[in-house]
């Protein structure tokens, strides 16, 4: 892709980047020009560019359908931040919120609006969409459709009949988890056979992994973080919540500033301490 592109230009422009990464160019020019895609990328690959770029370069607003509603307002915030006008619905807004938001997609004054999958359920929804104008369908965690994934989303099932209410607009399916067996089901599911696929490497060499027979874990965890990670900040996966409560707790006794995250919170609180993280 030379200098000349839109795709670059946007990706400079608004990003602050000056090349596309291993397959990002040939996708992003794939969705920009009206085509359908299933990409598989690592975490950490560059997964949002390849729809966050065709958003901007072609006319209307880019809907991206993401089952992630903790994060989606640090999504908006990170590309309201870049100058890109951006969005979202989902059931933690007061209908007011709601009300400004869709009428701003109406207006024409969003770029971008992320969507939560239950939030196409809605009538409502649909009819919204069927006055905007759209640019593309991103289905972000394109895994949630597979009924035989610990992650499986019922509400992604119904995801096929995009193609089918709005067939002209192009769609792309992101995922950086699927062996082929699901990518074939993600493609059914979401009436995408006829996309075209791309499979990134996901060597990824910035990872180790390293286990240790279990010896006093919390001084284990304790030294590991003092050791090898003074000063920095990091997650602390456990079996329960009372496991993380107490983990949590041990950290903040030994003077590691730590905080819970699990279902068991309530919103407020999940939502406070997330944005304490970030």
């Amino acid at each position: 892709m030379n200098a000349l592109t839109p795709e670059l230009d946007v990706l400079r422009r608004v990003f602050g980047y000056d090349e596309f990464r291993g397959e990002q160019a040939e996708i992003i020019a794939h969705v920009a020009g009206g085509g359908d895609a299933l990409v598989l990328m690592p975490t950490g690959g560059g997964k949002s560019l390849c729809y966050q770029i065709p958003s901007l370069v072609r006319a209307g607003t880019g809907v991206v359908i993401s089952p992630l509603i903790a994060l989606m307002q640090d999504q908006v915030d990170a590309l309201s931040a870049l100058g890109v006008r951006a969005g979202f619905l989902n059931s933690t807004q007061m209908p007011h919120e709601r009300q400004q938001v869709e009428k701003a997609l109406l207006a024409g004054e969003l770029d971008m609006l992320y969507l939560a999958p239950e939030r196409l359920r809605v009538p409502e929804t649909g009819r919204l969409l069927d006055q905007a104008k759209i640019s593309l369908f991103a289905i972000d965690e394109a895994h949630c459709v597979s009924q035989w994934g610990h992650d499986f989303r019922p509400d992604y099932l119904q995801l096929s009949h995009l193609h089918e209410r709005w067939p002209e607009v192009p769609r792309i399916a992101l995922t950086a988890t699927a062996t082929a067996e699901t990518r074939r089901e993600i493609a059914s599911r979401l009436n995408l056979e006829d996309a075209r696929h791309f499979v990134a490497s996901f060597d990824r060499p910035n990872i180790q992994y390293r286990i240790a027979p279990k010896d006093k874990p919390a001084k284990q965890l304790l030294d590991l973080i003092r050791t090898e990670h003074p000063g920095e900040a990091g997650i602390v996966y456990c079996l329960s919540r009372n496991s993380v409560e107490r983990t949590a707790a041990t950290l903040v006794g030994a003077g590691i500033p730590a905080l819970p995250y699990h279902a068991g919170l309530d919103a407020r609180t999940r939502a406070q301490n997330q944005s304490r993280f970030l």
